[in-house]
């Protein structure tokens, strides 16, 4: 009778002791990926999140070049310490969603006069899935810049505070995607 008093005892912890183990081999399976996702309070659903479109690998880049030359009449008084300078700006939209946008800067050079040329190039590097149907808006500015000088109390230092004289904004009609590589000149007058 001793065994079996042992026996019964050693066997209760035997199968207890072992029964977690058993059950899990039973567990449900987990997936190797989880999916993300947010919680919609407006619908009250789990919404997963879908993967971007990987638009860069099926598009090949459009490059080119936007030049602005600028004849710019001055007829404004240009104050010492007076620079007459110009940007331009394109940008494009693409039916992708993607936006882009260049933006440059030129000094003026006197030509003769009162007349002055100003140019700026912009490089370009697009990723557009629809270059001949997109379009690109143009911008430029004609300026009249100066440097006010301002001087500290003690006449130790000095800054110079950059000003604008006269600006003139205008848009130039939207052009179609030049052929990849291309360079386009806007030839564009202005008076300040």
């Amino acid at each position: 009778m001793p065994i079996q008093r042992m026996v019964l005892p050693l066997l209760v912890v035997l199968v207890l002791g072992l029964a977690p183990l058993s059950y899990g081999q039973f567990a449900p399976h987990q997936p190797s990926h989880r999916i993300l996702g947010y919680y919609n309070p407006a619908t009250g659903a789990f919404e997963p999140l879908r993967p971007a479109e990987d638009v860069d690998a099926a598009v090949t880049a459009t490059t080119g070049t936007l030049v602005f030359k600028l004849t710019i009449t001055v007829k404004s008084t240009i104050p010492k310490n007076g620079v007459v300078g110009c940007s331009g700006e394109a940008s494009v939209g693409d039916t992708s969603g993607r936006s882009y946008s260049e933006h440059g800067t030129g000094v003026g050079k006197l030509v003769s006069g009162t007349t002055y040329t100003c140019t700026v190039t912009l490089p370009y590097s697009w990723l557009l899935s629809a270059p001949a149907s997109d379009k690109i808006s143009l911008d430029y500015t004609a300026n009249l810049n100066y440097g006010f000088q301002i001087a500290a109390s003690n006449g130790a230092d000095t800054a110079v505070e950059p000003l604008s004289a006269r600006e003139s904004d205008q848009g130039i009609p939207s052009i179609s995607v030049p052929a990849s590589g291309a360079t386009t000149t806007e030839d564009i007058s202005a008076t300040l």
